[in-house]
């Protein structure tokens, strides 16, 4: 009697080149938007959003559960710049050793939340309509920051140098929009065409000179009240 041993099904592999070519053709499907923001003064505008729309496709639905996280720490708000999709709730930890009163007035998003470092977390909050949203805390009058909420999947902020890039854009036409903390009306605007075949560069130049950011603070345990 016979026996022949049974070999494993061979995995079917596909030659690197075309893997190679196949990668390419996903890669050129995606766009690259780049945008260098700046000041009145033609500084580098750091700390401001860049977010663009598609005008010709729909966007991509909106994923369940999405979450951001705003922390007090150093008596200041960590990141001072938050940019989310609408739909997005957002956490707010006190990393500091006292008591926070956080309140915003703004029309896309109006509340006040006690945040107790010494307590459990309070629950997210949903941010669910598009706009400016500005954090003041009671307690510490120095402390700002801000919530920017957008309606679009692409989005990001802008580093040090003013600068941005939206990746894995679909080729195609887009309302591209820049806005800042401190900025009074309307984002700025333009309409680009995202190509396929290399980055598409925007440039947008705001009529002010944003303030800095509040600096983090050391305060002693006594100091549970600061107003500037």
């Amino acid at each position: 009697m016979q026996i022949q041993a049974k070999l494993p099904p061979r995995k079917f592999r596909l030659p690197l080149s075309v893997l190679g070519l196949l990668s390419y053709s996903l890669t050129a499907q995606a766009g690259l938007l780049v945008g260098h923001l700046t000041d009145k003064n033609g500084q580098a505008m750091g700390n401001a959003v860049l977010f663009a729309t598609p005008l010709d496709t729909p966007s991509p639905a909106k994923k369940p559960g999405e979450t951001s996280v705003v922390a007090q720490e150093n008596y200041a708000f960590s990141p001072f710049l938050t940019v989310i999709r609408s739909g997005t709730q957002v956490r707010f930890p006190n990393k500091d050793n006292h008591e926070h009163h956080l309140k915003s007035f703004s029309p896309a998003k109006t509340f006040e939340l006690r945040v107790n470092s010494k307590k459990e977390e309070p629950a997210p909050i949903l941010f669910d309509k598009a706009g400016e949203v500005a954090l003041v805390c009671h307690f510490h009058d120095w402390m700002r920051g801000y919530i920017y909420v957008v309606d679009t999947p692409y989005f990001s902020r802008t580093d040090a140098s003013g600068s941005v890039a939206l990746n894995n854009l679909p080729a195609g036409k887009y309302e591209v929009k820049a806005w800042a903390p401190n900025m009074f009306g309307e984002p700025l605007a333009q309409t680009v065409q995202v190509a396929n075949d290399g980055p598409t560069n925007v440039k947008f130049q705001f009529n002010f000179v944003p303030k800095a950011p509040p600096a983090p603070r050391n305060l002693s345990k006594s100091a549970t009240f600061g107003y500037d």
